[in-house]
This record gives C-alpha cells, structure tokens and sequence, in this order.
C-alpha cells in the first residue's frame, strides 16, 4: 500500500463503518455517499480528497448540490456492500 496517508485514511473508514456496525444500523443517504466518495479517491490515489471525503462522512455533511438531485443517490449500498468493497480495495492497494 502506497504511504500513511492511504493507511490512516482507510483506518478512519473501518472505525466509521464498526461504529455502524456497533450501532446495528446502515450508513444514511450522506454517510453513504462521503465513504463511497472516499473509497473512491483513495482507489485514485487521491489520499487528501479520500481523507476529506472521510471526514464528511463523520460529520455526515449535506451531500453536493449537483448529486443530491440525482436518483442514484437514493440507491443506498449496505453496510455489508461497502465492507466488501474496502476490502477489495485492501487487497488491490497491497498488491501494488
């Protein structure tokens, strides 16, 4: 895996996600969207937007005006489909 930045941000995703799954529930509309978001950015190798996005999803920020419209964002992943996409991209990033 490419540098701390990536590890921490990636540790600050699977504590957000086990404090869902401590609270038995599945990430809300905005949680959803800010940790798919950060997956997204750290998959690029874009670690200080992955740690942004992440941050959001903490503090479950409002979603941006131009996707909060949009009918995918309705579609939620579960809990489970986003651990199963961390750990693909876990296993992608040690192969590097």
């Amino acid at each position: 895996m490419e540098g701390q930045a990536g590890r921490d941000t990636i540790h600050r995703v699977e504590r957000l996600l086990a404090g869902l799954a401590r609270a038995r529930r599945q990430p809300n509309r905005r949680e959803a969207y800010h940790i798919c978001d950060a997956l997204d950015h750290l998959r690029a190798g874009r670690y200080a937007e992955a740690e942004e996005a992440a941050v959001r999803a903490e503090r479950v920020s409002p979603l941006p005006s131009d996707v909060s419209s949009r009918l995918a964002t309705n579609t939620l992943p579960t809990l489970e489909d986003i651990l199963a996409e961390l750990n693909e991209l876990i296993a992608t990033l040690r192969d590097r």
